[in-house]
């Protein structure tokens, strides 16, 4: 007999039929699993999530590693078992190697394997042999709903043979593998412009370029071809009507294997940089309600089109010219990094669903009435980036890692959930996506959780590796955004000078240039602390202050029979003189790269803890803040949480300070810049794609010297002059550290190159 309960915390949601417990979904116990041991094809935060409802469900898990990541990586550390996969740290060497992963499956038992999202968890063919294999289930849809709607011109033909409707475009019919460039161009001349070229098998914001005018086409054409092709191995594409400014509302749908469908409701989201998600809301605000019926109409007739099970995601893109047409975009066939914000407004815990489902049991709600939907959850995706260098992305040690709320447990009684795939001490490497944790809120209205998503994200510190938290916070807060409804695709277009002042135009900011010029004697302090031994004790004594360190011991002039003036360079070329006072306090002064004086402090401060930073700035201004310190190549990094008040709502929530330490030879200090005049490096760490120049070639300012690719992204690396190209240090390939040295670009009758 099929079973038809499901248990689940006893918290209480709010329905259109009014209140109800679900704890009259399914009953789970030890005899009640859907497997007995399940593997997770996947790594990272989605590998963390699907083994904590395992845990909760009593079912053994397994966790693969790459060489990148290790046995000590938090997903497999969770796991009851871990196993190495193939043999190199690269996807296509390990987690990609579909055949490896069916032998562990099975030599260590598991009954079932939970694919995640990305990886192999939209792959046809995998599915398939996970199916083909005695006593294996693939927990995920069924093998032709993959296939169709892993084909964007098959979905659209689909789609519009069911019904639902879709946006005008071009896609070929014949699933002819060769595409030719001219007559694509013809088609895109009929479609007009702008479009969107858009990669066949593409997903997750890879394979898509913007056209705006005919001149750009083959270009992109050709670059959105060479990123499908080695993000999915397939160079195919189509081409699409571009909405200008539409609303991104995708439908969470789930099927059983008797028939059965029901939507989980709507989730917005239309905050998007570069076509990747960035805050995501559920349920979409400011719809009218028959409009939001629709949508959800409109996901369930998707998903029955295919024959879909389990469950998935059918994604719209909404009108803002026309409010009431929306435009079937694509299905993703998985479990959607957004997933959180719709089991925090439902009750319902997805991961659940997905595996009881694939065992064959029958949804636990099958009328839509009693589908419940409380209140309004928000999730802000938090990347390993750097907003002030034009977003590229960033590796590293996360030598410091503090939650607004623990890890991995789900939501806690504030309403506050954190998922992640690291820990303090994690690294974060070129050769996986860059969004390293997802923080997600709830509450009883899109304002107060709104609120409560700006307080977490100004709460959560993260060391070691840049991130885009500040950029988040400035995005939430932003009138455009907290305006429900208000929000489309165009947002960033719009408010980017906003959201991220000081960016130039070629995207960059000064790092120290985007501090406040407190934060800089503040981090300039909190190293004279640590420099004398002064973190973590609290006050100091003038006898305690007077013993020898080596420190003290520095050359340095006494003035006014009292202080001890020093010296400190920071890593950007920033001057602080700083003049020791007899009771600890210290008069900074900070100068420019120019040795221009830009503004002065007093500050004076203990530690009170051993991250608790208390000071008093020009005698009157009182400041806490939690601070980290870590030393790495001669480098002092400061990173300060202010925790006062008035700091906090004039927007400043971290910042970073980077000192070199004057007891380490200057030869040691690590301060590579990015590019010389004729020197070019890499502005982040990653893998050398393409080289389009031999050394000796004629170049132009501008010209693509390479390509490189970090976390799945492809970036140009152009040459900043003209000249002739007179070394390339690497092959494709190789792997390059951020600030190494890439190539040289100098005139003809140069010896050496011009650098700086």
């Amino acid at each position: 007999m099929l079973r038809t309960l499901w248990h689940h915390p006893s918290r209480r949601f709010l329905s259109r039929g009014g209140t109800r417990s679900l704890s009259s979904f399914y009953n789970a116990s030890t005899d009640d699993r859907p497997f007995q041991k399940v593997l997770i094809a996947n790594r990272g935060e989605i590998a963390c999530r699907v083994i904590r409802t395992c845990r909760q469900l009593q079912i053994p898990t397994v966790a693969l590693y790459s060489d990148a990541d290790g046995p000590n990586s938090l997903h497999a550390s969770m796991a009851d078992e871990a196993y190495l996969i193939g043999t190199g740290p690269h996807p296509s060497e390990s987690y990609l190697l579909q055949d490896e992963v069916l032998d562990i499956a099975l030599r260590s038992g598991a009954q079932g394997i939970h694919p995640g999202y990305g990886f192999l968890s939209e792959n046809a063919i995998f599915c398939e042999k996970v199916n083909a294999t005695d006593g294996l289930t693939f927990i995920g849809p069924p093998v032709p709903a993959i296939t169709a709607m892993g084909s964007k011109s098959q979905s659209k033909a689909i789609m519009e043979q069911a019904g639902v409707p879709t946006t005008p475009g071009f896609y070929d019919a014949t699933e002819s593998t060769v595409q030719d460039p001219q007559e694509l161009l013809q088609e895109a001349l009929q479609i007009g412009f702008p479009l969107l070229i858009k990669a066949v098998m593409g997903g997750g914001g890879k394979g898509m370029r913007l056209v705006w005018k005919e001149s750009e086409f083959l270009d992109k054409l050709e670059a959105c071809q060479r990123e499908s092709q080695n993000s999915f191995g397939d160079a195919r594409v189509l081409l699409e009507k571009y909405l200008l400014k539409p609303r991104h509302v995708e439908v969470q749908v789930v099927g059983d294997h008797h028939g059965n469908y029901i939507h989980l409701f709507e989730r917005d989201c239309s905050l998007q940089r570069r076509h990747q998600k960035i805050i995501e809301e559920a349920p979409a605000s400011d719809l009218p309600s028959e409009l939001r019926e629709r949508f959800g109409e409109m996901g369930k007739r998707a998903a029955e089109a295919v024959g879909y099970y389990n469950a998935g995601t059918v994604e719209f893109l909404l009108d803002t010219q026309e409010p009431d047409q929306f435009y079937f975009c694509e299905m993703n066939t998985r479990l959607q990094v957004e997933h959180p914000i719709t089991e925090l407004i439902t009750g319902v815990d997805l991961v659940e669903w997905q595996l009881r489902i694939a065992a064959g049991e029958i949804l636990p709600i099958l009328n839509q009435d009693d589908m419940p939907c409380h209140g309004h959850a928000l999730e802000a995706r938090i990347y390993a980036e750097n907003p002030a260098r034009n977003f590229l992305p960033a590796t590293g040690t996360v030598w410091h890692h503090a939650p607004p709320a623990e890890s991995n447990t789900g939501i806690n009684a504030e309403g506050v959930r954190v998922d992640t795939g690291i820990r303090q001490g994690a690294e974060v490497g070129v050769y996986y996506d860059p969004m390293i944790c997802k923080l997600i809120v709830h509450d009883q209205t899109r304002d107060k959780a709104l609120k409560k998503l700006v307080r977490s994200l100004q709460q959560y510190q993260i060391a070691g590796v840049p991130t885009n938290i500040d950029f988040l916070i400035r995005c939430a807060q932003h009138h455009g955004f907290q305006e429900a409804g208000a929000v489309n695709t165009g947002f960033l277009d719009d408010y980017m000078d906003e959201v991220l002042p000081g960016i130039s135009e070629d995207g960059v900011m000064s790092e120290t240039e985007a501090l406040p010029s407190v934060a800089v004697a503040l981090g300039v302090f909190a190293s004279l602390l640590k420099l004398e031994g002064r973190i973590g004790i609290g006050n100091l004594d003038l006898e305690r202050r007077r013993q020898p360190s080596p420190w003290n011991s520095l050359s340095g002039s006494w003035i006014n029979g009292g202080s001890l003036r020093r010296k400190l360079e920071l890593s950007d070329g920033t001057t602080a003189n700083c003049t020791s006072c007899r009771d600890g306090s210290y008069q900074i002064q900070i100068l420019s790269e120019d040795g221009q004086e830009k503004t002065s402090f007093h500050v004076n401060g203990v530690f009170s803890s051993s991250q608790e930073l208390k000071v008093v700035v020009n005698h009157t201004h009182r400041i806490t803040l939690t601070t980290a310190l870590h030393e790495v190549e001669g480098i002092i990094q400061v990173c300060m949480w202010p925790q006062t008040s008035e700091l906090i709502q004039q927007g400043s929530y971290f910042w970073q300070v980077m000192v070199k330490n004057p007891m380490v030879p200057s030869s040691l200090h690590n301060t590579a810049s990015s590019v010389g005049h004729g020197m070019i490096k890499a502005p982040m760490p990653g893998k050398i794609s393409r080289i389009n120049f031999a050394v000796g070639d004629t170049v132009e300012a501008g010209d693509v010297l390479l390509l490189m690719e970090a976390m799945k992204m492809e970036h140009t690396i152009v040459s900043p002059v003209a000249g002739v190209l007179q070394s390339i240090t690497y092959k494709v390939g190789d792997v390059v550290v951020d600030g190494a040295t890439l190539a040289v670009v100098g005139s003809e009758d140069d010896e050496e190159p011009e650098a700086v």
